[in-house]
């Protein structure tokens, strides 16, 4: 009997090698295991990640590679035997303590750098693709400001060229159309030759502002309105708008932009916005150039139609003998206040752009967390601008504090010091056992 109970004992402990490791203490392990790994792993890569954003190549050599692995080991390791012996009891209380601070310390690198690899692997790519979005919106703005002004600076000038176009026809045929010659009469005269070519200079410059200046910047608004709706409405334009083939491919290229790899959605979207930044650059360099030097001769030609510089509301004495000379003060104050709005045309706002995919955005994940940490306390930290910290980025910090609190869940779970209670009963004195009687030792006595 005592044979076959130990066999069936032998029997049931074989098995344990394959019962074991589906028991909770085993299955803890388990976990805890996948746990530590996967902390190295966010943690390892986000620490690369920031490394090689420092670098011209943007990636490690082999060896700082492996000593960054090995540097993410030991402390995710020192991480986890400081927690052992913060939850263990058998530890003294000052060891606990200086434990725990050294745990804090080995957590906060761990989620920190956890936190920017979950963030560039959730958000980094759309990220990057509503910043781009965001500044070719800007500068289709702004563009579209100062085209918008240069229309009304272009249709102020041609309203007064045909407001003088119409006064020399009105002086031709009828006469009077100067206030200081009130008596004028029709027909061929220095007054009218004056006014007919009075308006063709008008007419003339407002053309010339039109080709050198309004023109170009008018097609690259368009240019640029057509790449903001390729990359909001993810569609290029139908066939039948008439656009150059190359824009049409890069248009293209842009309403698929998410799907590109990001080597070459690093070259699209890097090159799209230098050539806008450089149309910008360009834009700025016209309006230096011509602004004020076309509103000087708007305002020009209105001084020839216009008032006593000493007394506006009356002719210009100093040429009271010239019959060219023509007091016109309704084309004066056109003329002067398209002169106006051709110097309020300001410069293009080209906004920076940076390509926030891989080691970069790891890094700026990094920076924005610590900056949104900092904004909390009143600290102001540089080296965050540009980052909003949103949804995905709140899901980022998420995942990465639940890896740390998975190991600290289990590491309590397994080295935590196991307190069991006494019985109810056995607390309160019963069920004792009986000490045995001495004559049932000795055996009964004999009567």
């Amino acid at each position: 009997m005592a044979a076959r109970g130990r066999g069936q004992g032998t029997g049931r402990g074989g098995w344990r090698w394959l019962t074991a490791p589906f028991s909770p203490r085993g299955l803890s392990g388990f976990a805890l295991l996948g746990f530590f790994l996967l902390s190295v792993a966010a943690t390892g890569f986000g620490f690369a990640d920031l490394r090689a954003a420092n670098t011209d190549a943007g990636q490690l050599s082999v060896l700082e590679l492996g000593l960054t692995g090995a540097t993410t080991l030991f402390v995710v390791s020192a991480m986890v035997v400081a927690l052992h012996h913060v939850v263990a009891g058998e530890t003294s209380w000052w060891l606990r303590g200086i434990s725990f601070v050294f745990y804090l310390l080995f957590a906060v690198w761990t989620v920190g750098f956890g936190y920017g690899f979950f963030w560039k692997e959730l958000a980094g790519q759309e990220f990057t693709e509503r910043q781009f979005q965001r500044v070719i919106t800007e500068l289709s703005g702004s563009i579209a400001r100062t085209s918008s002004a240069l229309e009304t600076s272009e249709r102020a000038a041609g309203e007064a060229a045909q407001l003088a176009a119409q006064r020399a026809q009105t002086e031709a045929e009828e006469g009077r159309t100067c206030a200081n010659h009130p008596a004028s009469t029709p027909g061929e005269g220095p007054l009218m030759r004056s006014r007919f070519g009075f308006a063709d200079r008008a007419k003339s410059l407002g053309e010339e502002v039109r080709a050198s200046w309004i023109a170009p910047v008018a097609g690259q608004r368009e240019r640029l309105q057509r790449e903001v709706d390729a990359l909001v409405k993810r569609a290029a334009p139908p066939a039948s708008v008439v656009i150059a083939a190359d824009e049409r491919a890069m248009l293209g290229r842009l309403a698929a932009a998410s799907s590109l790899p990001s080597s070459e959605r690093r070259a699209l979207f890097t090159g799209v916005h230098e050539e806008a930044r450089a149309f910008a650059s360009a834009a700025n360099d016209l309006r230096a150039i011509h602004a004020t030097a076309f509103a000087d001769r708007l305002a020009q030609l209105a001084s020839e139609v216009g008032p006593d510089p000493q007394r506006p509301g009356s002719p210009d004495p100093a040429r009271s003998g010239d019959p060219g000379y023509c007091w016109d003060v309704v084309l004066s104050e056109k003329l002067n206040a398209a002169a106006g709005q051709l110097r309020a045309v300001e410069d293009v706002a080209a906004p920076e752009f940076s390509f926030l995919e891989g080691p970069k955005a790891t890094r700026a994940a990094f920076f924005g967390l610590v900056g949104w940490l900092g904004g909390a306390i009143g600290v102001d930290v540089k080296g965050d601008e540009g980052f909003e910290f949103e949804e995905k980025a709140f899901l980022a910090l998420f995942a990465s504090l639940a890896v740390d609190l998975g190991i600290v869940f289990l590491t309590v779970v397994r080295d935590a010091p196991a307190r069991r209670r006494r019985p109810a009963r056995a607390a309160a004195g019963q069920g004792q056992p009986t000490p045995p009687r001495l004559a049932t030792i000795l055996g009964e006595r004999k009567r």
